[in-house]
């Protein structure tokens, strides 16, 4: 059996007020296109938690 493609689609903005060398000094914004799922961070961490949970969502949704 053929493995299916996975696909996610998001826009996501960064920017940053201090050093960009710091991963705390990041904010951003996020919207995950196929659930429209949006998400405001005001670290790198936050956002990186955030993608990891959209995308296992998009799993979830292949299997069922």
């Amino acid at each position: 059996m053929q493995t299916p493609i996975r696909k996610a689609t998001f826009i996501i903005r960064f920017w940053t007020d201090g050093n960009p060398v710091d991963d705390n000094a990041w904010r951003g914004t996020a919207e995950h296109i196929g659930s429209g799922q949006s998400r405001q961070f005001q670290k790198l961490d936050e956002f990186i938690a955030w993608l990891r949970h959209e995308l296992a969502m998009t799993e979830k949704e292949l299997e069922s």
